[in-house]
């Protein structure tokens, strides 16, 4: 909620810029557009009723419209400028003395002195607003202690300032001060809106601004109250007999007072109440934990998402190579030796069974195996439905009750070519193993050589073409390339965005990057040395120096712990701006730490020192904003700090100060509105607020001088 005190909506002196005439309608259009929620149309000597009544009307109630005007004051030969607003009540009143004052006298011309000022419109108990100091032609400092020695109200008398740092260098020597937009241009005024004071309170009317201007407690706590706020009863000290209760609001909380005062341990108590009554919490510290950390730079946590890998991870082609031998031929040598001795033994003659062959098993087996495999998902697959009761609900019982007998009789028809597969396939392994027995055992009996039943060529290259099967698929999964993953970390402003890039190869023997880590317990050596040996095996699958390569790989040192290929994967992760690699400084992660708690969506923010490694300019920019952004929006905020940007520049709904006395501690209960600070067990006790900010809180005259953007002190 924004005030602007100094409108103009007319061009009434001869020097004014015609950019300030807009009519009625113009006007509420561009408050509408802004977070001005009052205004105070204030033009040269000059009050114009029609004007400021249409202004009402048009209004529809979404911003106040107050009626003032600017007047040239004369003292001592010297002119400046006064501005005075009254109650919208009075505007008749007001429009009745500001027309008698100036009547037959132009805007140009017309002057008057303070004391007849006071004598004209101090019956309307009106807001005094002189120019002060660099708000040119301001009005020197004798003639506004005539004001305040002659005024009835004298906690109504406002210094305007030129912006936001002015007003704070007042405000820090004692003097009440505000600021307006003082308009030459309606083209401009969206973006000179944004830098309009803030009134942390929200103000109904005319009159709740005017008792805020006097400190009104009562009024105070009336809009403090309408704000959601709990009591909240905690023992962060148990050496403490008595606990500590505190009023929290769903607002800017802010917990300060000297180091070693228990403010952390004030929010972890805090932290632990509101876990107990369901909410998540934690404690922000700023200091304990790094951005390196968060994203696992180092990798020490890093774990590969199996779902995310479409890639064979060859485990059974591996056991395969390493396990390989040669396929057996029958040497020619045995069919000499068979063929050219006659068979003399009439027995043998006449067994049959020495001319039977094996039969090849290997595509048998096979079938088995994937038969087994069917009937193994099919049986998850029933499992599955018939564990899912929400399935079951979305589809229907009818519609379930059909899907299930179907499955069943599939699954029924499965078991039974699995039965027979097993029959088969198992008949031929014992036919084979019979033969075999039965040609050795003749061959014992009768003297004769072994007839050879098979020649073994079969065998051999069958081998052969399943080791380079195998050893292709190693080879086309080492070459696999992986997406690089970005993940977005904060804004460094002019510097750029700042991302968490993962990078994710597979060790094919080339990579020599030392950045890039295993990911399981794997050194890099044998990684480099395994994925070379199975590029060469490759070379020489159908060459007689197959196994020779294949002992060579198996004689690796430690080469044995990579028995799938994610056993060579490497990974690499690393910050990057722009697309080149960039380690942010201990500032830079320190504004994107705090930057990413605020930005989380949560209730509840506990806070405990964010301003560690941080600039000024950044917490008045960027964590200031965000801080009233989640005051606006309702969400409990509560922060322990030693800096004044926060403490102060916030106006929180509630200050929480610890202070150290001899043997014990008080807790001080208030806020900045009322400048009071209560002792929570002695009421008695009052600490001026303001007073307590500057001397406890680091830079406490700065936020209030110099470096002060403090708004409106409303």
């Amino acid at each position: 909620m924004k005030i602007d005190i100094h409108i103009h909506t007319k061009r009434v002196k001869s020097g004014d810029s015609e950019k300030r005439d807009i009519d009625p309608l113009s006007f509420c259009n561009k408050i509408k557009n802004t977070d001005v929620k009052i205004c105070a149309i204030t033009n040269h000597n000059h009050f114009d009723k029609n004007q400021f009544d249409a202004i009402v009307d048009l209004s529809e109630n979404l911003f106040q419209a107050w009626p003032g005007v600017e007047l040239d004051i004369v003292e001592e030969g010297k002119r400046g400028h006064l501005l005075i607003i009254v109650n919208p009540k009075y505007t008749q009143r007001f429009s009745d003395i500001v027309n008698t004052a100036t009547k037959g006298i132009s805007a140009d011309n017309f002057s008057i002195s303070i004391k007849d000022t006071i004598k004209l419109f101090d019956p309307l108990n009106p807001i005094y607003i002189p120019h002060y100091v660099n708000k040119l032609p301001c009005i020197s400092d004798d003639a506004v202690q005539i004001l305040i020695e002659n005024a009835s109200n004298k906690k109504r008398i406002l210094k305007e300032a030129t912006n936001s740092i002015s007003a704070g260098i007042f405000v820090s020597h004692g003097h009440k001060s505000i600021y307006g937009s003082d308009i030459q241009d309606w083209d401009d005024y969206l973006n000179i809106s944004r830098s309009l004071p803030d009134l942390r309170l929200p103000v109904e009317s005319y009159e709740q601004f005017c008792l805020l201007l006097d400190r009104d407690d009562s009024t105070i706590k009336t809009i403090l109250d309408k704000k959601n706020h709990e009591n909240i009863t905690i023992n962060p000290f148990p050496e403490d007999k008595e606990p500590i209760i505190l009023e929290i609001f769903d607002d800017i909380n802010v917990l300060f007072g000297s180091k070693g005062t228990g403010k952390t341990e004030i929010l972890k108590a805090l932290s632990t109440h509101y876990n107990s009554h369901g909410y998540k919490t934690s404690v922000y510290e700023s200091n304990e934990v790094s951005l390196d950390l968060k994203y696992d730079i180092k990798g020490k946590n890093y774990e590969l998402n199996r779902g995310e890998i479409d890639i064979d991870l060859c485990v059974h082609d591996i056991s395969l190579i390493r396990n390989a031998s040669e396929g057996s031929v029958t040497s020619l040598k045995k069919y000499y030796e068979y063929f050219s001795r006659t068979e003399t033994n009439k027995i043998s003659k006449s067994i049959k069974i020495n001319n039977l062959t094996p039969i090849d098993a290997k595509k048998y087996l096979k079938r088995f195996e994937e038969i087994k495999s069917f009937k193994k998902q099919l049986n998850v697959f029933n499992d599955l439905l018939q564990s899912n009761a929400l399935f079951k609900e979305v589809i229907g019982d009818d519609l379930f009750k059909a899907l299930i007998d179907i499955l069943l009789k599939v699954i029924e028809k499965v078991e039974m070519g699995y039965e027979n597969e097993f029959v088969k396939s198992s008949t031929i392994r014992l036919f084979n193993h019979l033969v075999s027995i039965f040609v050795s055992e003749i061959s014992k009996k009768t003297g004769q050589p072994e007839k050879p039943i098979k020649t073994g060529f079969l065998e051999y290259a069958r081998n052969r073409i399943e080791i380079e099967v195998a050893l292709r698929k190693i080879v086309n999964s080492l070459n696999h390339k992986f997406e690089p993953k970005s993940e977005f970390v904060g804004d460094l402003g002019e510097k750029g965005k700042l991302f968490c890039k993962t990078l994710l190869v597979i060790q094919n023997g080339n990579i020599s990057d030392g950045d890039f880590k295993p990911i399981k317990n794997v050194t890099k050596t044998p990684q480099k040395s395994v994925a070379r040996m199975f590029i060469t095996i490759l070379k020489e699958v159908y060459s007689k120096e197959l196994f020779k390569k294949i002992e060579e790989l198996n004689k690796i040192e430690s080469g044995s712990t990579i028995s799938s290929i994610d056993d060579l994967f490497l990974f690499k992760r690393f910050f990057e701006i722009n697309h080149t690699q960039y380690k942010p400084s201990n500032g830079e992660s320190a504004m994107i730490l705090l930057s990413q708690e605020l930005n989380e969506n949560k209730e509840i923010y506990l806070i405990d020192e964010p301003e560690k490694s941080l600039g000024n300019d950044y917490i008045n920019d960027f964590i200031v904003p965000l801080l009233k952004e989640h005051a606006y929006s309702g969400k409990r905020v509560i922060i322990a700090t030693h800096d004044a940007n926060i403490a102060v520049r916030t106006l929180p709904y509630n200050s929480i100060y610890r202070a150290h006395a001899i043997n014990c501690y008080y807790t001080y209960l208030g806020n900045p509105f009322s400048n009071n600070l209560v002792c929570a067990n002695q009421n008695e006790i009052k600490l001026d607020w303001k007073e307590i900010s500057m001397r406890t809180l680091e830079g406490g005259k700065d936020a209030f001088g110099e470096r002060g953007k403090i708004y409106a002190k409303s």
